[in-house]
Order: structure tokens, then C-alpha cells, then sequence
């Protein structure tokens, strides 16, 4: 592939993360070049693959057969001797965004499990959703934590495994941090959004937690925020904040220019958290998130710290 068709596909990829992923773009901004440009890559890659598994205009089923159609593409990519000669027949975000991954990758020497497990995370949701589909009968997307954990790996934990490599970091540790801290973070998501999942017949907490206080899918399904809930919600939360702890112990494991990124996700994810607790764990009558001007806080600090660092 000619320099000018890759850096073609970098353009691409910087700008569908500016237009999609809101505040953290301006986290990356600060970012030594070739670091920007590979967080905006990876960003890409994430989203297709996401956009992929979303696309509720396609039946389950074609977004399954199209999730394995793209993981086919991008496992030729990342073979070493990957020609561009074969990209004719190619979808429009393959050619756009397959090969700025490939060299990114090069680059920052990414493992290539990570990126099959979040194929993996989105393709689990899918076939869960077939099967649930197919019985017809409305039960947990998780038995156990174990299970859940897991789950977060594919889906979060592998992504933060993609980006240290990107920020660069030293010693064995870090590898365990950056688990945590996607487990963390996806942990976050689900209790901020367990009534939107609920409504849409989705529960992503482990039914041996429900269980254990007396929570029932009806529950959820009704939205009722009372004392179990709450005591079943008090319960992750604290689950959480463990996982917080252990990301935070990351930082300093990382070089210096990746700090600043991984502080600004903690206060964006950590403060989801803190406001689920502020209101007192009802998470169904209004979406909870940060204020627009807290969120640009952090992004703007984070840029300014980055801006500090000696080149």
C-alpha cells in the first residue's frame, strides 16, 4: 500500500473519532503523533466492529455471518505477507480503517488476540441474543461473576490491553492493572444502564447476585428501586470501586505521555460511578451521566497535562 492511500485511511479514522467519540477525542489530542494517530485507529476499529454487532436494520443472524466476514478481513491484514492488491472487492470502512490497524499494530506491537477478543465480546452478544430468541425464554446473560468477568475481558479489558501497548508501559503488573481497569469501566456501563437493558430484555448481572437479594428480571422489567435493589446495587458498586483500585495502580506503570489518558478515563468512569451512588442507585427514571462542562473539564485537563510533558 502507497504512504498516501495509509495516510488516507489515518484520515479516516481521525475523523470518524472525532465525530463519534465525543470527549475522549480530545483526551487523545495531546498525544505524541504517532500515539494520536493509532488511538484514532484503534478507536476506528472498534467502532466498525461494534457498528457491526449493533446494526438492528439486519437481522441477527446476517450480523453474525457480517461479524465473521470482517474478522476474516482483518486476519488477513495482520498476516505478514498481506498484499493491498486484494482490497477491490472490500467493504467501504475495511478499506477505510483495515490497514491503519495493520500499522498500527506493527508499529506498537499489539498482540492480535486482543483484537479477536472484542470480535469475540460482540459475536458472544449476538449469539446470546439468537439463542434467547429462539427459546423465547427471558433469563440472565450471566449465571456467575466469573462468567461476567470474562465477558468484560472481550469487551474492555482487551481494548485496555490494546492501548497500553499504544502508551507504552513497563513491568508484569501492568497487564493485571489494565484488565481491572476494563472490567472497571464495563462494570460501570452495565449498572448505569441496567433499567435501558432491562426494557430491552437484557440483564447483565450475574444472577447469583440477583438472586442473593431477592432482585427478580421482573423487578428490573418494572423498575422497581427498592430496598433489594438498592442493597443489590450498593453491593456491585463496592464490586467495582475494587476494580478501580487496582486500575489506578496502573498509572505509574505507564510512560509518561500515557498518564494523562488513563487519569481522564478514571474521573470519566469513576464519576458515572459516583453519581449512580449520589442518586442513590436509581438508575431508571434519567440516564446518568456527567455534566457536558465536567466531561470537557476533564478532556481539557487531560490535553493540558499532555501539552507539559517534556518532547
Amino acid at each position: 500500500m502507497s504512504r498516501t492511500m495509509l495516510e488516507d485511511c489515518y484520515d479516516h479514522c481521525i475523523r470518524l473519532t472525532k465525530r463519534t467519540a465525543g470527549n475522549f477525542y480530545y483526551s487523545f489530542c495531546g498525544l505524541p503523533a504517532p500515539q494520536f494517530r493509532a488511538m484514532c485507529a484503534l478507536y476506528a476499529f472498534m467502532r466498525v466492529t461494534d457498528d457491526l454487532g449493533d446494526d438492528s436494520q439486519r437481522r441477527l443472524s446476517q450480523r453474525i455471518i457480517d461479524l465473521e466476514a470482517w474478522q476474516e478481513l482483518f486476519t488477513n491484514v495482520l498476516r505478514p505477507d498481506w498484499l493491498a492488491s486484494g482490497m477491490a472487492d472490500w467493504s467501504e470502512p475495511a478499506i477505510r480503517v483495515l490497514p491503519a490497524l495493520r500499522d498500527v499494530v506493527q508499529r506498537f506491537g499489539i498482540p492480535h488476540e486482543h483484537l479477536f477478543a472484542v470480535v469475540r465480546g460482540v459475536r458472544s452478544d449476538l449469539e446470546f441474543e439468537n439463542a434467547k430468541l429462539n427459546s423465547q425464554v427471558e433469563t440472565n446473560r450471566f449465571q456467575t461473576f466469573d462468567q461476567l468477568a470474562d465477558y468484560c475481558y472481550l469487551v474492555a479489558g482487551a481494548v485496555g490491553m490494546c492501548c497500553i501497548h499504544i502508551w507504552g508501559f513497563h513491568g508484569s503488573e501492568a497487564v493485571q492493572r489494565a484488565i481491572d481497569c476494563g472490567t472497571a469501566f464495563q462494570l460501570t456501563n452495565i449498572l448505569r444502564d441496567v433499567g435501558e437493558d432491562a426494557t430491552a430484555g437484557r440483564v447483565y448481572l450475574p444472577a447469583e447476585d440477583m438472586q442473593r437479594f431477592g432482585v427478580t428480571f421482573e423487578d428490573l422489567i418494572a423498575q422497581r428501586c427498592d430496598a433489594r435493589f438498592r442493597a443489590l446495587m450498593a453491593f456491585e458498586v463496592e464490586r467495582a470501586k475494587s476494580f478501580y483500585a487496582s486500575a489506578k495502580q496502573l498509572l505509574p506503570c505507564l510512560e509518561p505521555h500515557g498518564r494523562p489518558i488513563m487519569k481522564a478515563m478514571l474521573q470519566l468512569y469513576g464519576g458515572l460511578l459516583s453519581e449512580i451512588e449520589r442518586r442513590q442507585f436509581d438508575v431508571f427514571r434519567q440516564q446518568v451521566s456527567l455534566p457536558r462542562w465536567r466531561k470537557l473539564w476533564i478532556a481539557a485537563d487531560a490535553m493540558i497535562h499532555q501539552k507539559l510533558l517534556p518532547k
